[in-house]
């Protein structure tokens, strides 16, 4: 089954795994980030509520100073602000969804390889390798519908890019592999 080219539904499944793998990358990056805002908004809620609780309103807040009391209610405007913010964008159930989008992205893309493993070591022929690409595809689809809630931001899909390309270079996928061994064989037979 060796050829001299590389069949264009073996180009079409690598492009696909390049996609998932990006995207699946792009998500990931989505739900750190807002995990990471999570954390930034629930942490001064905590600690905030801890000191008010256990400083001001005790038996001793009477006979703090004015500026006490009104850091006091400083720091439970503060609290509320952020429980605010964080109830309103809801940063772990976003960051969920994201990391859940992410892992069916990765389902998409390491069934991309595993099928490009199969076709090379011929327990696939082409066609049976388009019909798994078709299916492929629609799956695909689905969960491209599904990720239409969890809309990634611009910068978590340049710092996946940047990730991807870094990771083509240090490990070239099966597909780029034998293109190369083609090219070099080619190469050389030539006169």
């Amino acid at each position: 089954m060796q050829t001299e080219t590389i069949p264009y539904t073996l180009e079409v499944l690598e492009r696909l795994r390049l996609n998932a793998h990006l995207v699946k990358r792009s998500h990931f990056e989505a739900s750190k980030r807002r995990s990471h805002y999570h954390v930034l908004c629930g942490l001064p809620v905590i600690i905030f509520n801890l000191i008010l609780g256990s400083v001001f309103f005790t038996q001793v807040s009477t006979l703090l100073p004015q500026w006490c009391q009104w850091l006091g209610a400083f720091l439970a405007l503060t609290s509320a602000l952020f429980g605010g913010i964080q109830t309103f964008f809801n940063f772990e159930s976003r960051s969920e969804g994201h990391r859940e989008m992410g892992n069916q992205y990765l389902a998409i893309a390491r069934e991309c390889e595993r099928l490009i493993a199969l076709f090379f070591d011929r327990q696939l022929s082409l066609e049976q390798l388009s019909e798994k690409l078709e299916r492929l595809n629609e799956r695909y689809a689905s969960i491209n519908q599904q990720a239409e809630a969890f809309a990634v931001h611009d910068k978590d899909y340049r710092c996946a890019l940047l990730d991807q390309r870094a990771k083509l270079q240090r490990e070239p996928s099966q597909l780029m592999r034998r293109k190369n061994e083609l090219s070099t064989t080619e190469t050389s037979a030539t006169p």
